[in-house]
């Protein structure tokens, strides 16, 4: 019994018929791999953006714990206190106070945004968000 042989005319069909289907793919497929590489690209800008962020908040960290260490060293209600730094954009905080006196005399409101900025609580009576905030501070003398 002979081995059955290829038929050549059927095999250039398939493959003519095949390389028209692969030609109309494109008409589908590249609207899909568009539209897939537009959301891998705003996926990559949220992930940049929140590695941005992270990134800030590392540097600010860093910032507020040297910071945290020099006023560990205060010990007089007038002395200087290093500023700390904001987690969202590793600026100065404002309103910061420039003495440990002088955060009794924070407003409300100042001393609110301070503890929120620090993403610290903001329950409680005055006195605790005081001492939350020289905690935060690093001062270690409560006289101060």
């Amino acid at each position: 019994m002979a081995n059955p042989q290829p038929d050549f005319a059927v095999a250039a069909q398939a493959a003519h018929q095949l390389g028209d289907q692969l030609a109309l793919m494109g008409n589908t497929a590249v609207g899909g791999l568009a539209a897939i590489l537009q959301e891998i690209q705003r996926m990559n800008q949220r992930f940049e953006q929140r590695f941005d962020r992270f990134e800030l908040s590392l540097k600010a960290e860093r910032v507020n714990n040297i910071s945290r260490l020099q006023n560990s060293s205060v010990t007089r209600p007038n002395q200087h206190l290093a500023v700390l730094h904001s987690y969202a954009d590793n600026t100065p905080l404002p309103n910061f106070p420039d003495t440990p006196a002088a955060i009794s005399g924070l407003s409300n409101a100042n001393l609110g945004v301070l503890l929120r900025q620090l993403e610290l609580s903001v329950a409680g009576d005055r006195l605790e968000k005081e001492g939350r905030l020289r905690v935060a501070i690093g001062l270690l003398e409560e006289r101060v």
